[in-house]
């Protein structure tokens, strides 16, 4: 091919050639590398532009053309080639660059390319594109033709089909920035200018609705920029009203053409709206970022994008203080930073999950759009918008089926079968509804309908479709309500004092779902609720809206265990809403599964039968720029398809199906469900760690900082070492206390003292705690006082400090506890056990006035307190058995660690009777505990020595250890021994080489 070209080329066959005729040299280069270019589905092709037509754009101020193909897969865009003559500077011309890296970075394509076949150059579209950037910036490579055969290797890898549809080519170039991102923080500063020209100018009321106002305007300059790239609206539009008067110009058309158009929640008559003043500065400054030169292509921007920049842009507010406007993260998103966006992978894999059922594959249209689909928490309606697409899918399967409607419904175009503008209205009207308490959140839902009844038509199938008539938008987002999905109106009933404040009351928004849509309730309930509901902490709202906060833990059965998060009432909410035969799906943190506020929704999912299935991914980084953990959780209201649950595992597509009974309010195990079952089977025969000890939270200092010292050394009764403020620390070692970090831990060693916490109390050794002011501390121990009175400003600034949080304490005297007291009459003999760790590990502490560090380090209180019981259960915890059974239930981190939280602990089978009674195995026990921490301790002075036999003992001791244990559970048979000890630890040689 390369030589028929050169060939061409040196004939001069090629010398005048057209953009078309170079494109048949690529048609043919696409075909190498797996490409049908003849199949849309593989690549769509762009009609090439006559003189006469380019011309006609640019006078109505189209400068840039679309390139010249678009690689997709399905109807998913995924790369642009632009084909250019062969008098075209590829290598040099930085407008080609600019128009190519524009289109791929607004459609967030890895790469795009421009070539007229002699020259090819391939660009990195994760970089947003500057018009005045040169040809050769976020250029990857550049080819000549006579380069293609030694460069063939780097040519696959770029444009073989299966590479790109998998996702494989990602061309490094630098620090991508997206353009969901730049794009909300453009809208961010417009928001912000908008409201002061309209504060300035005009006399606002509040706050909510000067918000308002701004959304509305946003809302409306971006519909009709995207239907100018559409070809719905003449090209420039808005760019001709900034000529003249553009608010003016505008109100005149919102009230008027585009009224008369659309109608619908886009363009409703709002009579305040249209007496506002507004300068025009702020649009002229707004229209700069829509029109060339600006990088964004609406014409190729998918409408999934535009919620993603909403869903980041409504993570903000806007806080006026005067004249001046700023804005700031929503306080239910100040904890992680920002909102995110819900991946498209994620909403179609929820909504697969969820709308499957034979039934429905058999429905009829006239049924299918009998389908009422719900969101509660829809933000900008991503949900909303893909079950609008299953639903499409849905009946132009009926329609290829041969199934007749109404022309008005759908038409034949091109051999396939496409709904009219009123097919798309009759889904949207009578099948997806959606509530959201964000009044901003319910107007971009509302766009992103409009938008995607609009969407992807051909321009010259405008008439047949329908969209060239009037009010086309009209009752398109009536589904769409403001309101609290979790707070009906019954909340003035339990709450009445809440009538006396007004601001709490509006800003609760309570909302009647039977009131709201009756039609709904006439027949039982929703078919089908899907989302990706908040994951914000009810504690959160406990200051700005605390009769909410109270409403979800009175009202909410699933939601009174803990520090739930809003997901908890959210689910139990979403199936209260369905009806009989209705379907949940959601995305959730799947910390629920195991943690104890999850119990009160393990419970209600479990013994009522509705747990319909779990898509659980292996993923952290779904979410940009978040580490998460994840699932799908699917409820079915009809419990006879719930009599097995099925669980999916995204790393290996693995499925299994687990008996319903199998799971119950205790911590979930899917991925093993006999581990589960057998674990239920001996908690209930032997019982459960919380049976025979009490697992406690460590010593919380009043700030780690300062309090927490690390020793250089000990000497004469006085600590020398440092803390994070301090470099240089010399304190009495009586007034500190030894504190048990999670530091180089090793399960049955003696533990070494080198962290020490400034303890501002006295403790008898019965347990009697006795605070210290900050006078008395200093007559005790000088240097101590003198520490942290020389740090006291800090302190008091970094945290909040005793006395602020209990005015009984006076600020001058007791500034210096500790704000919580948390087991500091615990001096007795304990045992220690790391929260986070690869294995459930123990060591025994026979130094009683010693504590645990809060932050990472559990201690363990027997209620007899004896080395026999002490040594043997930690020999129980540091069994092979323990720690599978642990593990099962246990939250997994990063790296191989695992959470091993109080109610992880608790619900682990351990043999009760035989540990009380101290029978003949808990002893044989406790002396292999006491012989393994007496090898370590001669393993580890030892180094450097011959310790292999040692090393052997210490094999063995392990191995005896967990015979022992095998005859306490009553482990005989293989299977199940097999079950617990899949897993062998590697942690028992931890001052040796591990085998």
């Amino acid at each position: 091919m390369v030589e028929r070209f050169q060939a061409a080329k040196t004939n001069l066959q090629l010398k005048n050639s057209s953009e078309a005729t170079i494109r048949a040299w690529i048609d043919e280069l696409l075909s190498i590398f797996g490409w049908n270019v003849q199949n849309t589905q593989q690549v769509q092709t762009e009609h090439t532009l006559g003189r006469s037509e380019r011309e006609r754009l640019h006078g109505i101020g189209s400068t840039n053309t679309r390139p010249d193909y678009t690689l997709v897969n399905g109807n998913v865009p995924l790369a642009f080639i632009d084909a250019k003559g062969l008098n075209v500077d590829i290598e040099h011309d930085k407008d080609v660059a600019f128009q190519i890296r524009s289109y791929g970075w607004s459609i967030g394509a890895p790469f795009s390319i421009v070539t007229n076949f002699g020259q090819m150059a391939v660009y990195d579209c994760s970089v947003m594109p500057n018009v005045n950037e040169g040809a050769d910036f976020a250029r990857t490579f550049f080819f000549t033709c006579d380069q293609y055969i030694e460069k063939f290797e780097t040519l696959q890898a770029i444009l073989l089909r299966s590479n790109v549809i998998a996702g494989n080519v990602r061309l490094a170039h630098g620090n991508g920035n997206a353009l969901d991102e730049n794009f909300s923080i453009m809208l961010g500063e417009i928001r912000k200018e908008l409201a002061k020209t309209i504060i300035k100018n005009n006399q606002i009321d509040s706050i909510s609705t000067l918000s308002y106002y701004v959304q509305i305007i946003i809302n409306r300059v971006l519909f009709i920029r995207v239907c100018e790239s559409r070809g719905l609206e003449v090209d420039g539009l808005l760019k001709r009203f900034s000529e003249r008067n553009f608010w003016t110009e505008f109100k005149k058309s919102s009230y008027a053409d585009f009224y008369e158009h659309y109608d619908g929640p886009m363009f409703k008559r709002i009579p305040p709206l249209q007496s506002l003043f507004i300068d025009n500065e702020v649009f002229e400054h707004f229209l700069q970022s829509l029109y060339y030169p600006s990088p964004y292509r609406f014409d190729v921007i998918p409408l999934k994008t535009l919620s993603d920049i909403y869903d980041l842009f409504l993570g903000y507010q806007l806080v006026v203080d005067g004249e001046k406007v700023t804005d700031e993260l929503k306080s239910e998103f100040k904890k992680s930073n920002g909102a995110v966006t819900t991946p498209v992978s994620l909403v179609n894999r929820v909504l697969n999950c969820t709308l499957t059922s034979p039934v429905i594959e058999s429905l009829t249209i006239p049924q299918i759009l009998q389908l009422k689909i719900v969101d509660i928490a829809c933000g900008s309606g991503v949900f909303i918008v893909g079950a609008y697409d299953c639903l499409v899918k849905l009946i132009e399967k009926r329609l290829s089926l041969g199934e007749e409607v109404d022309d008005d419904f759908a038409i034949l175009l091109n051999g396939k079968h496409i709904l009219t503008i009123e097919g798309r209205k009759a889904i949207i009207s009578n099948c997806l509804y959606g509530v959201d308490i964000n009044p901003e959140a319910v107007e971009v839902a509302k766009m992103a309908l409009s938008l995607k009844l609009i969407d992807n038509y051909a321009l010259k199938d405008f008439g047949k479709v329908g969209i060239l008539g009037s009010q086309i938008l009209k009752g398109i987002g009536k589904n769409i309500r403001c309101g609290n999905s979790l707070v009906g109106s019954n909340i003035e009933t339990l709450y009445p004092s809440i009538l006396g404040n007004l601001h709490e009351l509006q800003a609760t928004n309570a909302f009647d779902w039977q009131t709201e849509f009756p039609e709904v309730f006439a027949k039982g309930g929703f078919d089908f609720v899907v989302g990706n509901p908040p994951y914000v902490e009810v504690k959160n709202y406990n200051l700005e809206l605390p009769y909410m906060a109270s409403y979800i833990k009175k009202v909410y059965s699933s939601s009174k265990n803990g520090k739930i998060d809003l997901a908890i009432p959210f689910i139990e909410r979403g199936v209260n809403l369905l009806n009989q035969h209705g379907r949940l799906g959601y995305i959730i943190q799947k910390r629920f599964f195991k943690t104890d506020y999850g119990k009160g929704i393990r419970k209600l999912l479990t013994s009522n039968e509705l747990l319909n299935g779990v898509y659980d991914y292996a993923e952290t980084d779904l979410f940009a720029g978040r580490i998460t953990y994840v699932a799908i959780i699917v409820c079915d209201n009809n419990r006879d398809n719930n009599h097995n649950i099925w669980y999916v595992k995204s790393s290996d597509k693995s499925s299994l199906l687990l008996p319903s009974k199998s799971l119950t309010e205790t911590p979930w195990n899917f991925e093993n469900a006999r581990l589960n079952a057998l674990r239920l089977k001996l908690s209930e025969q032997l019982g459960m760690l919380k049976d025979i000890c009490h697992v406690k939270v460590g010593l919380q200092t009043l700030w780690n900082d300062a309090y927490q010292i690390i020793t250089d050394k000990v000497e004469n009764s006085l600590i020398y070492g440092h803390s994070i403020i301090d470099d240089n620390v010399v304190i009495e070692e009586n007034a500190c206390r030894p504190l048990i970090c999670n530091e180089h831990f090793a399960p049955l060693t003696k533990r070494l003292y080198t962290t020490f916490a400034v303890f501002p109390y006295s403790v008898t050794d019965d347990g009697e705690v006795t605070e210290l002011s900050i006078d008395d501390f200093s007559k005790l121990y000088p240097k101590a006082s003198a520490y942290l009175s020389k740090h006291k400003d800090v302190i008091c600034n970094s945290v909040e400090t005793l006395p602020q949080k209990n005015s009984a304490y006076s600020q001058n005297e007791y500034w210096h506890l500790f704000t919580r007291v948390n087991n500091h009459g615990a001096v007795y003999e304990k045992i220690c056990v790391p929260m986070t760790a690869q294995y459930t590990q123990a060591s025994v502490i026979m130094d009683k006035h010693v504590y645990c560090d809060n932050a990472n380090m559990f201690f363990i209180q027997v209620d007899t307190i004896d080395e026999t019981h002490l040594y043997a259960l930690a020999a129980i915890i540091n069994s092979t058995i323990f720690n599978s059974f642990a593990r099962s239930i246990a939250n997994p981190q990063q790296g191989g660690y695992y959470k091993f939280n109080k109610q992880f602990l608790d619900p682990v089978p351990v043999p009760k009777e035989a540990f009380l009674n101290g029978d003949k195995n808990i002893q044989k026990l406790s002396k292999i505990a006491k012989r393994i921490e007496k090898l370590n301790e001669q393993i580890k002075n030892g180094l450097g020595t011959q310790t292999s036999g040692l090393l052997l003992s210490l094999q063995n001791q392990w191995q005896q250890l967990d015979k022992v244990c095998d005859k306490l559970y009553g482990i005989t048979k293989p299977e199940n021994k097999a079950l617990l000890y899949a897993t062998p630890r590697k942690d028992r040689n931890p001052y040796g080489k591990e085998d």
